[in-house]
């Protein structure tokens, strides 16, 4: 039962990671239609 909470709480993380990841890609898209251009 520990590993499967172990499991579980990995899977969030990765999740949220995916959400930060594809929130920053959206800021930088942004910023690259006003014209500035992030560097990454």
């Amino acid at each position: 039962q520990r590993a499967e909470q172990e499991k579980q709480r990995a899977e969030q993380e990765k999740q949220r990671a995916e959400q930060e990841k594809q929130r920053a890609d959206r800021l930088a898209e942004q910023l690259r239609l006003l014209g500035i251009n992030p560097e990454v």
